[in-house]
């Protein structure tokens, strides 16, 4: 076994022992409050279907919105396949998001990897879908970062504000100026030289990728530097973006209201931003257990009653999950092809006293 097999193999351990240290403190600190939590499920006995049906509602705008977002960026980066349908987009969106939630360390990269594969199926070129997707990410980091300071902002800590302003922002300038700069003959042949470099080593080491590595980076980063995603269109995206969070935080508000409890609506966005930024940096699928206990927690300082934070932190991972929202899109593929063989059957006439009908055989 070679250094870098080993050392793969050291770090595959350390994650998953992680994941298990992670996942047995959270176990333990909702053993320790297992009667808040039994009095908090119990509760959902009393739910307010009308406000939950409101979440799931507004969680699907969530959704349409994050559709949109990337559509825009899709048709602004060039790509005009036919194929790349809003439905399709919305589709790709809820199957990528259900296998962020479900896969332990690399759920967002296989999710990320499963929307590029989509997007280059349907007809999209890879440079074109490459950059629609990173200034997607872009977007969404800085929308977040928007929502998570206004929160600051409310409670009265400007402080924590500028900070996560600036860090949102840092991230989206930086990844900017790394697009920007394709557009500069010089800092592409800069970038090419680098990624000929490792692609090399990649070929060597693993045989992949299959061609030319100096052919492959040098049309790429070619297309990519021609991208013009252009002033109005960056702020409609960046609309779509702010809409995909705050219908989040909508959710988040009526699954409150569906346990009947007050909605700390000074405190509402620290709330879920704080629910937020545990699940992006939680290993654990969804961070199942982190962010409920996040979540709980900051209810709870909030001064929601401890029972009444819980049944409504599990309300809104329920509906946060879109479990069914994305088994109705996965399956409406296969009950449409079912429809159309149906109605594909060969028919026959057949005569009777009331006249002649139709009828499949």
């Amino acid at each position: 076994m070679n250094e870098t097999a080993g050392a793969r193999r050291w770090r595959g351990i350390a994650q998953v022992v992680a994941i298990i240290a992670i996942a047995a403190g959270a176990a333990v600190a909702v053993y320790a409050d297992r009667a808040t939590f039994a009095r908090g499920a119990a509760d959902l006995a009393h739910l307010r279907f009308g406000r939950a049906g409101l979440a799931m509602c507004v969680e699907s705008v969530s959704m349409v919105a994050f559709a949109l977002l990337n559509k825009s960026l899709l048709r602004k980066c060039g790509v005009t396949s036919a194929k790349i349908t809003v439905r399709a987009v919305l589709a790709t969106a809820y199957r990528a998001n259900a296998i962020a939630v479900t896969v332990p360390i690399v759920g967002s990269a296989m999710a990320t990897g499963y929307t590029y594969r989509e997007y280059r199926r349907r007809g999209g070129d890879p440079a074109q879908v490459s950059v629609a997707l990173t200034v997607a990410g872009i977007f969404s980091t800085v929308a977040f970062a928007v929502v998570a300071a206004v929160g600051s902002v409310v409670t009265g800590n400007l402080a924590a504000a500028v900070l996560t302003a600036a860090g949102g922002l840092a991230t989206g300038v930086a990844a900017g100026a790394i697009l920007l700069s394709l557009r500069s003959p010089r800092a592409r042949a800069r970038l090419t030289r680098f990624a000929v470099a490792v692609l090399g080593v990649s070929k060597r080491a693993a045989r992949w990728p299959r061609g030319e590595p100096a052919e492959l980076v040098t049309g790429l980063l070619d297309r990519a530097g021609s991208v013009r995603v252009g002033y109005w269109a960056g702020w409609r995206a960046f609309g779509y973006a702010l809409v995909n969070w705050l219908a989040d935080v909508a959710c988040l508000a009526f699954a409150i209201q569906a346990v009947h409890a007050h909605v700390p609506w000074r405190v509402l966005l620290l709330v879920w931003s704080a629910g937020a930024g545990a699940a992006s940096l939680c290993p654990i699928p969804a961070g199942l257990g982190v962010v409920d206990i996040v979540l709980i927690s900051t209810l709870t300082a909030a001064g929601m009653p401890a029972p009444q934070a819980v049944a409504a932190v599990l309300v809104y991972r329920i509906i946060s999950f879109k479990i069914l929202s994305t088994l109705v899109i996965s399956a409406r593929p296969l009950v449409a092809r079912v429809y159309r063989g149906a109605t594909a059957l060969p028919r026959r006439t057949v005569r009777s006293r009331y006249g002649v009908r139709r009828m499949a055989t």
